[in-house]
């Protein structure tokens, strides 16, 4: 089974904090049960920024705790153009970053449930959501001043359909692409 992995739950596997223990737990029996991990492009640059900014680790310690999270079982997926519409909807339905909407798009196009601490994505990602640790302590983002979660707008662009259809025919055509490929 593969799973998504937020950085909110990477940070404590890496730097010392209360929730440490109960995540190496969940991380060390989800692997041992022969499941992997799956993060966005992106998840490397945030540990990196929280380490380095947030904890104020020295670039030494900042590298020792990525060479740590590259020897779990982690694939790098990059978000497929297509998929940057599932992030426009969540920045806006959730009032996420579009940072911590890719998790969410990425998930639901993977159909992968997200393993996450912070509330705020846990809420957004709905049944979809692993919490390693049972009770979610981690604060979550402030929320972006701009916008209303509540109405979404996206649909509203006059070029959204036209848009949207040539994404389905560009996957189309990478599906039939894979499909021959296979063969």
């Amino acid at each position: 089974m593969k799973a998504l992995l937020d950085a909110s739950v990477a940070i404590p596997y890496v730097h010392p904090e209360d929730v440490s223990p109960a995540v190496r737990r969940w991380l060390v029996r989800w692997i041992a049960a022969g499941s992997t991990l799956v993060v966005p492009g992106h998840f490397w640059l945030e540990v990196v920024n929280s380490l380095a900014r947030r904890h104020r680790h020295e670039g030494v310690s900042v590298l020792e705790a990525v060479h740590e999270l590259r020897q779990l079982p982690i694939e790098t997926v990059e978000l497929d153009e297509p998929a940057i519409v599932l992030v426009i909807d969540a920045t806006e339905r959730h009032g996420l970053t579009a940072y911590d909407a890719q998790y969410i798009a990425l998930a639901e196009q993977l159909d992968v449930p997200l393993v996450t601490l912070d509330r705020r994505l846990a809420a957004a990602a709905g049944s979809r959501t692993i919490d390693p640790i049972g009770s979610l302590p981690r604060l979550s983002e402030t929320p972006a001043p701009y916008g209303s979660p509540a109405r979404v707008t996206w649909p509203d662009y006059a070029g959204a359909a036209s848009y949207l259809a040539s994404l389905r025919a560009e996957l189309k055509k990478a599906e039939r692409r894979g499909a021959t490929e296979a063969r």
